[in-house]
């Protein structure tokens, strides 16, 4: 593992580069908004570099970045603009993006902007409709509420998920989910282990928000749009890696993604939630690294 602190667009980003540099390179866009790289490179990172060179890179502003400077907002541009910059501080011709949950809207933005530098994409558990994802979990969230003794915040809920028009950040669906307290990983994890195994990777730190993930606060508004028109633009081989019991990813976008993207191709994990990557780790390593191995020849 090479951790290096590279200067880009008036900002130093922290970048976790393992595997060797004759091997095809993949650069993990962490999701959140603002959830770091830390715990993917903990899990994914020596099993995929067995085959692949994987570049892990903390957002601007995220973790082990520098902190943003006073009144600076990042926006999906700036994310596909620090990507382009890290790529070309390596040396690295072409790469193949591999995009989780909020991190799959950048990274389809940038897979569309430049296919010449993302020779292909994965799209882990991508979210990519929030109003489509909302309406898919919140019924789910509703019933964890309901057995946890908050039937007022499930009446919300439940309520929220009827809504006639678009969901949109306005309404803090994350808040209802948040009353979940200690539960709140059941929405994402479908194995409790799992989900305290996650826990431990973060108690190596002890602050409140170690991630800062608050400096991505418009990255979280913005996900309540929709990218699926987007997909039609995509012009690289791409793979769609989802959990089982994922519950951000919409039916509906799945749906959409194998209509409108090209050669588009889903791998479903059994027993997994939204973080196939955690729960069946060395299933969804064989999965992308066999993956980025066709795409390079």
């Amino acid at each position: 593992m090479t951790d290096r602190r590279i200067a880009v667009r008036g900002t130093t980003l922290f970048v976790d580069d393992r595997g060797s540099e004759d091997a095809p390179a993949v650069l993990y866009a962490h999701g959140g908004p603002g959830q770091s790289c830390y715990d993917f490179m903990q899990v994914q990172g020596d099993r995929l570099a067995h085959r692949v060179r994987v570049i892990g890179v903390d957002q601007r502003g995220i973790l082990r970045s520098d902190p943003l400077r006073s009144g600076e907002t990042v926006t999906a541009d700036t994310i596909v603009a620090d990507f382009e910059a890290v790529r070309a501080a390596l040396g690295i011709d072409n790469w193949v993006l591999l995009a989780a949950s909020a991190g799959a809207g950048p990274g389809l933005d940038y897979a569309v902007a430049h296919p010449d530098a993302v020779r292909a994409a994965v799209f882990d558990c991508p979210a990519w409709d929030g109003d489509l994802s909302e309406r898919y979990r919140l019924p789910f969230a509703a019933d964890l509420l309901d057995r946890y003794g908050q039937p007022a915040a499930a009446a919300r809920a439940r309520l929220l998920a009827a809504k006639p028009d678009r969901i949109t950040a306005a309404d803090d669906a994350r808040g209802l989910l948040r009353a979940l307290g200690d539960h709140y990983l059941e929405i994402y994890f479908h194995e409790p282990q799992a989900a305290a195994a996650f826990e431990r990777i973060w108690a190596a730190f002890d602050e409140e928000d170690p991630q800062r993930s608050g400096s991505h606060q418009a990255l979280a508004d913005g996900m309540y749009g929709s990218r699926l028109p987007d997909l039609a633009a995509l012009r690289v081989p791409s793979l769609l890696v989802r959990g089982e019991y994922d519950l951000v990813t919409a039916p509906q976008v799945v749906e959409r993604y194998l209509a409108d993207a090209p050669n588009a191709v889903v791998h479903t994990i059994a027993g997994a939630g939204h973080f196939p990557s955690h729960e069946r780790p060395d299933e969804y390593a064989d999965v992308v690294s066999d993956f980025v191995t066709q795409v390079s020849r």
